[in-house]
């Protein structure tokens, strides 16, 4: 730890055997301990081995944030969601039973297997009602909360947020005529591309296309009970209520969400495909089969 999971082949299976004999004394939601519900939570490398911790890791592998979206924000999310599940956007990915039994949409910019950076299907192949809400709900996002992410990301990864610019410009230089045309598929530099879905990701996994040195910025809306985020190798769960944000490491630590007990839970992650970023610093990109 923390290169448990960084040097292995892409298999959901894999990471759960790793999981399950490693950290067998916390490999369930039953077994971790519960940090609070509220305050700012930062989870530091500086107290493990250097040469255990690769150079281009951020200064913390999971942090929290209070107060980061307003009760009427939340409240405006959840509509916009609504809006765009009436227009019966079309699931056009392969449902990935590696992490969760219910499909998440994946709107925005990403590389995957690519050579450059394109929009995703399910942002594109949709119908123009589709499409019309879910530009509003990306709006609604772009405006009111990536801002918000660029100050987090930059204060506590500033490094690394220097190095997202490349990624930004480039994604720009092969996607400049689309962005013109939807605007609001442009969130500014902090992420790429938003997964959003209902309940959550119960099975334990890793976040193979994100990149280890970027966060996943993770965030709810709801009145739900439940559902916090897992993470075996620290043996903790972490709360994530209406209104904070978690930033994670998803490439570097295995994680998984607790079951929702009761209510509705809409999550959106917002992250950044590795090729993209590692293609914007001509950094070979080398998948283990």
């Amino acid at each position: 730890f923390p290169s448990d999971f960084l040097a292995i082949k892409r298999s959901g299976k894999t990471v759960r055997s790793i999981v399950t004999s490693k950290y067998s004394a916390t490999s369930t939601p039953q077994q971790l301990e519960t940090l609070p519900s509220k305050g700012k939570i930062l989870f530091p490398l500086d107290h493990l081995p250097p040469a255990s911790v690769p150079d281009d890791i951020p200064p913390y592998l999971i942090m929290r944030f209070e107060h980061f979206i307003t009760d009427e924000q939340q409240k405006a999310l959840r509509v916009r969601w609504d809006r765009l599940l009436h227009t019966k956007p079309k699931h056009l990915l392969k449902k990935d039973k590696n992490r969760s039994a219910t499909d998440a949409y994946h709107f925005g910019t990403w590389e995957v297997t690519g050579a450059q950076p394109r929009l995703t299907s399910e942002t594109e192949a949709q119908s123009l009602e589709a499409i019309k809400a879910m530009d509003d709900l990306l709006f609604f996002i772009k405006t009111a909360i990536a801002p918000k992410v660029s100050t987090v990301f930059k204060d506590h990864a500033p490094i690394q947020w220097e190095a997202i610019q490349k990624a930004y410009t480039r994604a720009h230089q092969h996607l400049g005529h689309k962005y013109q045309l939807r605007p609001n598929l442009d969130m500014g530099g902090p992420f790429f591309a938003i997964a959003a879905k209902e309940s959550g990701s119960g099975v334990v996994h890793i976040d193979w296309n994100d990149d280890r040195a970027l966060y996943a910025f993770v965030f709810a809306v709801g009145d739900w009970e439940g559902g916090e985020f897992c993470v075996p190798q620290l043996g903790i769960k972490i709360p994530v209520r209406p209104g904070q944000l978690l930033a994670v490491l998803a490439r570097v630590l295995a994680h998984f969400s607790a079951p929702v007990t009761s209510g509705r839970r809409i999550v959106f992650t917002c992250f950044t495909d590795r090729l993209l970023f590692r293609h914007s610093h001509n950094i070979p990109v080398v998948v283990l089969a």
